[in-house]
């Protein structure tokens, strides 16, 4: 018996010190990218991009569409083709009244669609002075200047976005660098931005700009802009609008590649 309680006794022991000292190596901790390397393979990824589907929204102080601030931009959603399509539907206030202009940009070419300014028919007329859907996407200059403009980009860690992993790279720049993210619109000296990366390939998802200069006593809430990037190479397809039949609704159409 005494032999017995003895081998309980070291047994005991044993599972004591294998329960605190048994767990192995601690595994090193993966290194974080530079935050330079995310922004330029990121760019990349935008202007190798056959098709992006685009979302952009404005928040707080307004930023208006025409030199007389009659119109002012809301959001616009729509899609590129490379080289250099793009179809959208952008949401503007005429005033204080809500409304929606189809747009089709096509090389230098553009053509809107809105109730009041076209009376309901397509033609060809500017709606975006100087537009180019391929120097937006896929050229040097557009997106891909505009996110390797931040001056002293800093990797501010990995986040959970909507459940997707995510690179929070942070900076700041300026309109003029930042102008293609916005089709023009977006004005200031300063601009603070937030572009997120998905791990898993390396592209942007969304970017966030805020213009703080835009604080006044009437706007208490900054011009924001959020840019969304997604479905890059989907298939689509984009053609001009028949402006000779101005009861045919031609747009672009895109299918997302399942």
């Amino acid at each position: 018996m005494r032999f017995f309680r003895w081998c309980a006794v070291g047994l005991v022991m044993v599972l004591t010190v294998a329960a605190c000292g048994g767990s192995g190596p601690t595994a090193t901790p993966i290194p974080l990218p530079d935050a330079q390397s995310l922004l330029t393979k990121a760019a990349a990824e935008v202007q190798a991009a056959k098709s992006i589907k685009i979302k952009l929204e404005l928040t707080g102080a307004p930023s208006y569409v025409d030199d007389k601030k009659l119109v002012s931009f809301v959001s616009a959603n729509g899609f590129y083709v490379s080289p250099d399509k793009l179809s959208a539907t952008v949401t503007v206030k005429i005033g204080s009244i809500p409304g929606q202009v189809d747009v089709v940009a096509i090389g230098d070419d553009q053509w809107m669609n809105n109730a009041l300014l076209t009376a309901g028919h397509w033609a060809k007329a500017v709606f975006s002075p100087g537009f180019n859907a391929g120097k937006l996407v896929s050229s040097e200059e557009g997106i891909n200047s505009a996110i390797s403009s931040l001056k002293d980009p800093k990797l501010m860690g990995r986040e959970n976005v909507f459940g997707t992993d995510m690179y929070h790279v942070a900076g700041i720049s300026d309109g003029a660098s930042m102008a293609a993210l916005t089709v023009g619109l977006i004005r200031g000296k300063v601009v603070n931005v937030d572009i997120y990366i998905a791990v898993e390939t390396g592209r942007v998802d969304h970017v966030v700009m805020v213009q703080p200069d835009t604080v006044t006593a009437k706007e208490k809430t900054p011009t924001t802009w959020t840019l969304e990037l997604y479905d890059y190479n989907a298939e689509a397809k984009i053609e001009a609008p028949q402006v000779e039949n101005a009861t045919q609704q031609a747009t672009g159409e895109a299918t997302a590649a399942q």
